[in-house]
């Protein structure tokens, strides 16, 4: 065989071994920090994971204090100082990777988009989509980390949460796919992945219909994103390990 490949390898397995090389080659070094929680990380771990990218998941901790309240100088006093001269913007979370620091939820999204192909193929749209879902958890995260959520509850069950969810239904409706951009998933289905499901324990904790109950469209993403066997790992491993939230939120700070 003149093209010196193993006959006994087919063209698609090594297309797939290719592949795989290349994504390790890729992420040579790859640092992700953030708490110890699956918060604003867990679709970034999702999307490395996806794309069988080998990385450094390092987990801050907030220590409970004696006396009350919570330390987060494993993070504010440990490696925030040094990333800072790197890149002054530093924040929960971050991607270190390639002589480079990167912050910022949806930057370093993106940033995995690009080196995994996992933009949709279509850049401006994910990045459109990844602001909607952000907005959805910004909404959540007022109630999950208030202090006295219970006035706030109401508002989200009826009219935040479905609105947003309207819009994601009506999105795939419009396109006829799987996914928010085909039959292949991008970072922007996996933060909605993740809201989705936080949502779904959200939903049960106040003992109500689930939001996607009368939503195909979300329902079929959800149920297709979970069963992929190329996330079984992250679902074997930080999503069960890891609370939703922080130890200071008010729901999702304990395993469910």
């Amino acid at each position: 065989d003149d093209t010196g490949a193993d006959p006994g390898i087919s063209m698609a397995e090594k297309r797939k071994m290719e592949q795989a090389g290349e994504s390790k080659k890729k992420a040579k070094n790859f640092v992700l920090g953030y708490w110890m929680i699956r918060g604003l990380a867990a679709p970034l771990r999702m999307a490395l994971t996806y794309a069988n990218i080998p990385f450094e998941d390092k987990q801050y901790e907030l220590e409970e204090k004696e006396g009350g309240g919570y330390d987060a100088s494993a993070w504010f006093k440990g490696d925030k100082p040094e990333l800072a001269k790197q890149n002054p913007l530093i924040n929960l979370p971050y991607i270190v990777h390639d002589g480079k620091v990167w912050t910022q939820t949806n930057c370093c999204l993106m940033y995995v988009a690009k080196l995994a192909g996992l933009d949709g193929g279509d850049p401006l749209a994910c990045e459109q989509l990844l602001c909607q879902v952000m907005d959805l958890r910004n909404d959540a995260v007022k109630i999950f980390y208030a202090s006295d959520p219970a006035p706030l509850v109401q508002r989200h069950l009826e009219k935040s949460v479905p609105s947003h969810m309207t819009k994601f239904e009506n999105w795939l409706k419009l396109h006829k796919t799987t996914y928010l951009h085909g039959e292949s998933p991008s970072v922007s289905d996996m933060h909605l992945w993740e809201m989705i499901d936080v949502h779904e324990a959200f939903a049960k904790h106040h003992k109500v219909k689930s939001f996607i109950a009368d939503a195909p469209g979300l329902q079929k993403l959800y149920k297709t994103l979970r069963a992929d066997p190329k996330l079984k790992a992250y679902f074997d491993g930080s999503y069960k390990t890891l609370p939703i939230n922080n130890k200071v939120a008010s729901f999702g700070a304990k395993l469910l």
